[in-house]
């Protein structure tokens, strides 16, 4: 019975492939009144023989059947020869009989025969549940293998030829008919095959198993069983035996039957083996556990008891479950109360309260299905409040403390696992409970990054010997915690062990999962390591059955992945006014999030993280962070550094979710990241710079960008704490480990005001000066502010920084001088250098030629270097001819801007306006052809905003010192504009700044109002190109008040942008507000706009609060609009405006909870 079982377990793996002989067509039904019956192969021999030599011959002595029929093909012809073959194989005379059927209901993967009859293909018509292609010749092969086949060896009656019987039909077999030998050969390797319908005698059989012998070998295939109806001799058997083939003896398994009973028991007992099997490996079926919201607790825990004791085994529940675990859950979890005498779980008896705990954290626990909070909090307030403690229920107890621990673990409740780690008890614990724990509680310190050797205590973990799961586990730790080595050791022991115990049972669901676990833990591991060639033998299993782990885990990726049907949570609409409204949906579905919690869960049972040194597993990754980090954000936070995934960060940290935090809770993170930080940095080494190799060298490049995020709204003390520990990091030898310092130190410089930065100038001139080959680090002086007034420093101080800057400025490398110069060169704006080290900076920049080395000289000496003007216009004109050039782009980076800083100072009267103009229209017309170069887009949009600026700077100069435009330099302006108009496709704003500037306007025309008519028209562009115009004559200094037609202009364009900000949404306002606030600066103000405007602040400090439900890109457009409001609102107040609303925006920048950006703004 045991090797029907094989057989059985093999059909339920679809691994099993059948060969139906001519005996087998003796169980055929007749169905007409004939006298022939099919003949066996003596019979048929004794056919060929008569034909040959009638009987008068030598007598019926002969070998071989396939001579014979040789014979009568060269004495009688080939047509003879199928005529004796179809009548001893009367076809048409029989029929299929039950026995047929019973062979064809099994679930064989295909069906071959060498019979020529026809019942196989007749029997199939007749089975409902199953489908067979019916492959009668090598051109029936092509696309056949969509469905089981019947497979026609031999030819098939009643006209597919050859049909194969004689010697030289056998010979050549394998050369006419390669693609069928290559059919049954790929069967042979990779099903079990069983024989029905041949004897020992068959010149069938006899052939293809020497064929089999000689081209396959006995350890090539797979099991090959005869099923034999009548007994078969040991000695026979053996010789079989030693052709790997097993005889499976029907007479001696069912020796009360006749012969056509035995073929009906062993089918009826493979059918009966494989639905058990089937059964088993279903689990259970969903409407024979009839689990509903309505049963009570005692038939729910009675059900769960049933499903907890009949799990076949898998250590992760394959995807083939889901379905109707799923569906069992949603009655267990129905909170919905639509009967009124609902039993409800507080209402029974403590005992049945433990036990139906017990049964359902269990079967939590082997579907993989994490404890939800409401769940966890529910169970733990039942064991809390009551006293009905009893010894026999003490191990139920424990066992739901030990549930609840892990999911007090994953929802980072650290003060309830503390409180839950007391009650256990681990001298009550079995060894597989204990293991539980110390599993449980080395996460909870890699969680809370305990200041502890997350090496030693995998060091400390002793198992079992016999152990063939917890292994598994401790090797992934020790893969995550650094030693990959170990790790792949531990498997690499592990799994010899697993395939002894397969040998035995090939079936058994816990080791076939517990080596696909292992196998694909160990390649993983493997392709990880930089130092293996990349062709290295990579494990494979030796179990053929179900369970795939890469197959699992690409069905969670694809449901997590697959597009939901459902509303997205915010929806964008554009209304009938031309405004945008956002609406945000929440719905009920909850099966992402289940299926997130299940993933995370399957990795973690399986020992699989989503990152093992540079090799990653992150196709879900990006799903499972947006779906649960809103309830567990510590969880999603592990992963993000177990995977070292920075992308997901503003799912965490972005400034939707830090608006929903108050700056108490912000420092609290900070303090706890700082000392997270310290671990890591005890935990790394410098030479792994380049190269993670742990979670440790992970987190070191993604805790630096969460501490940055936070800077911007803790409170000055934790910015200290953060200045103190980076001078301290910075000034280490793992400082090139951390990747994002820039960003903390760029935080930290950005949050302190002015003035704090001031009183911390001492301790940020400490910070190293070399940026690092990496450029992850570069001296914090960069991001200060430039001082109203320069800072006093320490003698002491000043003259430590000045030795280590001459010093690498004489002997350093390139990169260090250029750090040098450029600490010199930012002290010289933060603080008095004494004489003879001003004289030196001096010196150096003056070495350089470089257009921004001059331009950084003008400003730090603008009496000395006064002639330094006309060399920076000089070079970036040099700069825009380069740039006209349409034979080829020059991708620059420095741009004009050193021009334009320089424009308020320079004199007017030793400007060549003609050269300039005439240049900046080349510049222009080689823009327009590069304009929709979507390369190239953003430099040629800049360039030309700088032109124009420059151009607007220029007449502004000429205009404030009233010098008079020449008839030849006004023809080369108006072709300039005339060329930018064509750019920005006839800007109306272009058109009305033209004449301003060079004095078109007739004021005596109606020209204002069709001006005020194509304001409110303006796009965003033309809204910059305003905004531009202002911030010029801002710089300028140019009084707009004095000037009629820039006054009148100016208030109709500041009425437009108040209108504009009150009537629009605040997603569209930025542009405007920008215009607003260079309006405001140059002094242009009508009172009863501005009335209107702060009759709405409220309204825009609301419309700018940030909301955690907010996208991550709208809250950033909210915080920059709140900026600027808050900056227009402050001008207001410093203009004498004491509106009550402009004194709310006041108390805005006093309130702790808001951000730095709003917090720094001064009104004072």
């Amino acid at each position: 019975m045991d090797y029907i079982k094989e057989i059985a377990e093999a059909m339920s793996a679809n691994h099993a492939a059948v060969m139906i002989g001519a005996g087998f067509s003796k169980n055929a039904d007749k169905i007409s009144s004939t006298d022939k019956w099919f003949k066996n192969w003596n019979e048929l021999s004794d056919m060929f023989y008569e034909t040959v030599y009638g009987n008068a011959g030598p007598g019926k002595e002969y070998n071989s059947s396939l001579r014979l029929a040789q014979e009568v093909e060269i004495t009688v012809g080939r047509p003879k020869l199928e005529n004796i073959l179809k009548e001893a194989v009367p076809d048409e005379d029989y029929g299929p009989s039950e026995v047929y059927t019973k062979l064809m209901e099994l679930p064989w993967r295909d069906v071959f025969t060498t019979n020529y009859d026809t019942l196989l293909e007749r029997a199939a018509d007749k089975v409902s549940k199953r489908r067979y292609n019916v492959v009668v010749n090598q051109e029936d092969l092509v696309n056949s293998n969509d469905a089981p086949r019947i497979l026609k060896l031999h030819g098939s009656f009643p006209s597919q030829r050859p049909f194969i019987i004689t010697e030289e039909d056998y010979r050549t077999y394998p050369i006419k008919f390669a693609a069928m030998v290559n059919t049954v050969q790929q069967a042979l390797l990779e099903n079990v095959f069983c024989m029905i319908g041949f004897s020992c005698e068959d010149p069938n059989f006899l052939s293809w198993i020497g064929w089999i012998h000689d081209n396959l070998g006995k350890s090539s295939s797979q099991k090959i069983y005869m099923i034999s109806i009548e007994h078969i001799s040991e000695a026979k058997q053996k010789l079989l035996f030693d052709k790997n083939i097993i005889v499976v003896d029907l007479q001696e398994l069912y020796p009360e039957k006749e012969i056509p009973e035995r073929l009906k028991s062993f089918f009826e007992n493979l059918r009966k083996l494989i639905e058990e099997k089937d059964k088993k490996d279903q689990w259970f079926d969903l409407s024979e556990i009839a689990i509903s919201a309505e049963n009570s607790f005692e038939e729910k825990t009675k059900k769960l008891k049933v499903l907890n004791n009949s799990y076949p085994g898998w250590i992760f529940l394959p995807w083939k479950m889901k379905y109707k675990v799923n569906r069992v859950l949603e009655e267990l979890d129905d909170e919905w109360d639509f009967f009124a005498k609902k039993e409800k779980l507080v209402d029974i008896s403590f005992s049945m309260q433990i036990e139906y705990m017990y049964e359902y954290v269990k079967f939590l626990n082997i579907v993989g299905r994490p404890i939800i909070l409401e769940t966890a909090e529910k169970f733990w307030d039942i064991l809390e409040n009551s006293k009905e403690k009893e010894e026999k229920t003490e191990y139920k107890i424990q066992y739901i403390y030990l549930q609840l621990l892990r999911a007090y673990r994953e929802l980072a409740d650290w003060e309830k696992y503390d409180l839950c780690r007391a009650k256990i008890l681990e001298s009550t614990l079995k060894y597989e409970e204990k293991q539980f724990l110390y599993s449980n509680d080395w996460w909870m310190k890699m969680y809370r990054f305990k200041d502890v050797n997350l090496i030693d205590l995998l060091n400390k973990w002793d198992l079992a010997q016999g152990d063939l799961y917890w292994p598994i586990i401790k090797s992934s730790m020790y893969a995550i915690a650094g030693e990959k080595v170990k790790g792949e050791q531990i498997l690499g022991e592990i799994l010899p062990k697993i395939r002894q115990q397969l040998v035995k049972n090939s079936k058994d669901e816990y080791l076939c999962s517990i080596e696909e676990c292992i196998v694909s833990l160990l390649n993983f591991m493997r392709q990880g390591d930089w130092q293996v060639n990349l062709d290295a033998e990579m494990e494979a299993c030796i179990q053929t059955g179900d369970v795939n782990w890469w197959g699992e885990n690409e069905e969670y990726c694809s449901h997590l992945n697959e597009k939901e049907d459902k509303k997205p949570e915010t929806s964008v609409q554009t209304n009938y006014d031309l405004s945008i409204t956002y609406t945000s949906h929440m719905g009920r579905c909850n099966s992402k999030i289940y299926y997130a919690l299940d993933y995370l869960r399957f990795l973690e049972q399986t020992g699989h993280p989503f990152r093992i040194q540079m090799v990653t597993n992150t196709k879900g990754f990006q799903r499972v962070i947006e779906t649960l980090y809103l309830y567990y954000p510590q969880w999603c936070l592990i992963q993000i550094l177990i995977a070292q995934n920075e992308k997901e960060l503003d799912m965490l940290f972005g400034r939707n979710k830090l608006s929903g935090m108050t700056q108490e809770e912000v420092d609290n993170c900070i303090q706890e990241y700082i000392k997270a930080l310290d671990l890591v940095s005890k935990n790394i080494k410098p030479e792994n710079a380049n190269w993670s190799t742990s979670v440790y060298d992970n987190s070191a490049k993604i805790l630096p960008q969460i501490i940055s995020r936070l800077c911007y709204k803790c409170s000055i003390e934790i910015l200290d704490q953060i200045l103190d520990y980076m001078l301290i990091l910075c000034s280490s030898n793992v400082r090139d480990n951390f990747k994002g310092i820039n960003k903390i130190l760029e935080g930290v410089c950005n949050a302190y005001t002015e003035k704090e930065q001031g009183e911390r100038i001492e301790k940020i001139l400490r910070f190293p000066m070399k940026t690092n080959e990496r450029r992850t680090y570069y001296d914090p002086v960069n991001y200060l502010k430039r001082p109203k007034e320069k800072y006093k420093i320490n003698d002491d101080l000043y003259n430590n920084i000045i030795i280590q800057i001459r010093q690498l400025m004489e002997i350093g490398t390139a990169q260090e001088k250029a750090d040098a110069l450029q600490r010199l060169i930012i002290l010289a704006q933060l603080i008095y250098l004494k004489q003879n080290d001003e004289e030196y900076l001096y010196q150096c920049l003056e070495k350089k030629q470089t257009c921004e080395h001059q331009n950084i000289l003008y400003h730090l000496n603008k009496e000395r270097y006064k002639l330094n003007d006309d060399l920076i216009l000089k070079n970036t004109l040099q700069l825009m001819e380069q740039d006209s050039n349409k034979q080829y782009f020059s991708s620059h980076t420095g741009s004009y801007r050193e021009l334009i800083d320089i424009l308020p100072d320079v004199q007017s009267d030793a400007i060549d306006y003609k050269k300039i103009f005439s240049v900046m229209t080349k510049l222009i017309k080689t823009n327009i052809d590069r304009k929709n170069d979507q390369q190239t887009a953003f430099q040629i949009e800049e360039r030309s905003k700088q032109s124009y600026r420059i151009a607007v700077g220029l007449l502004l100069l000429k205009i404030k010192k009233k010098e008079i435009i020449s008839i030849e330099e006004k023809e080369v302006i108006e072709e300039y504009f005339k060329t930018l108009q064509e750019y920005y496709n006839a800007s109306n704003v272009l058109e009305f700044i033209e004449k301003l500037l060079l004095e078109k306007l007739n004021i005596s025309e109606d020209i204002y109002t069709n001006m005020e008519e194509k304001l409110w028209l303006h796009s965003e562009e033309d809204i910059n190109l305003l905004q531009i115009f202002y911030l010029e004559t801002s710089r300028i200094k140019i009084d707009i008040k004095q000037m009629k037609r820039f006054g009148t202009f100016s208030n109709m364009v500041y009425q437009m942008a108040i209108y504009r900000i009150i009537n629009t949404e605040i997603s569209n306002v930025m542009p405007v507000l920008r215009l607003l606030y260079a309006l405001v600066v140059n002094n242009i103000i009508v009172e009863r706009e501005t009335k209107l405007l702060f009759i709405n602040l409220p309204r825009l400090m609301k419309d700018t609060t940030i909301r955690v439900e907010d996208f991550e890109k709208e809250a950033r457009h909210k915080l920059n609009c709140r900026r600027e409001i808050c900056v227009i609102v402050s001008e207001y107040y410093k203009k004498g405006e004491r509106n009550n609303n402009v004194l709310e925006w006041m108390e805005l920048t006093k309130n702790s909870n808001e951000f730095v950006e709003i917090r720094n703004i001064e009104f004072e």
